[in-house]
């Protein structure tokens, strides 16, 4: 038999740019860009369509990337359970850091959104936690926050705030601590806010089902003490 030849990386075929596009869900993070962020000076990444991981030794900034992510699609420090201001995150000895995240359109053809952030060393009350320190942008348009939150969220279903759907290294105990119907709900967040809209309104509906039974039993109990009371006027 001949031995069995191996493929070398240059005869691998690598799908074109055209197929990898294609091969990105809506929502999904095609690049992100970060300037004077902690620990990086002028970095940008673009991660693949499918799984991707972070590999390095400690303090090169693999948690650095997942924090950036957060701050870039909306979501406030408190999120990350590190800090609780915005400007704590702008590298030393600078004035302001930038975060620029673009996304994967729902059609090949359909728009993109790149999303950017920058977060202003001077801006933003001192004892305000910096919520007014960021400035945020769609396509290069300066755009509110609650815009932001609003096309994240409504349009590409990614909840930042729940931790099925991203889990910071300092909330894994806090997830760990979810017991079963906790876990339930924010699994339900993360797949369908339908569905977890359905779920509490079954809630609402067994509840008040409940409560009219109560009524019901108790307007009898009346009744009866109310017959009672005219047998003996009788």
């Amino acid at each position: 038999h001949k031995p069995k030849q191996h493929k070398s990386t240059m005869d691998i075929d690598r799908p074109s740019v055209e197929e990898r596009n294609q091969r990105y869900k809506p929502g999904s993070i095609k690049r992100v860009k970060l300037k004077n962020f902690l620990t990086y000076d002028d970095v940008e990444f673009f991660p693949g369509p499918r799984l991707n991981v972070v590999v390095g030794p400690n303090g090169t900034g693999k948690s650095t990337i997942l924090c950036a992510i957060c701050l870039g699609l909306g979501g406030q420090p408190p999120l990350l359970g590190r800090a609780d201001d915005a400007r704590l995150f702008i590298k030393h000895e600078k004035d302001q850091a930038t975060i620029e995240i673009e996304l994967a359109p729902h059609k090949s053809d359909g728009p993109i959104h790149i999303l950017k952030r920058v977060i202003e060393r001077d801006r933003g009350s001192e004892n305000g936690n910096g919520k007014g320190a960021s400035i945020y942008y769609v396509n290069g348009t300066k755009t509110p926050l609650k815009s932001i939150k609003e096309l994240v969220t409504e349009k590409y279903h990614i909840n930042i705030d729940n931790l099925c759907t991203f889990l910071p290294q300092d909330k894994v105990g806090n997830f760990s601590g979810f017991d079963k119907q906790a876990l339930l709900l924010e699994t339900e967040k993360s797949l369908s806010s339908s569905l977890y809209e359905t779920h509490q309104q079954l809630i609402k509906l067994e509840k008040e089902l409940q409560s009219s039974g109560n009524d019901v039993k108790a307007t009898e109990e009346e009744l009866k003490t109310l017959k009672k009371q005219n047998e003996r006027l009788e």
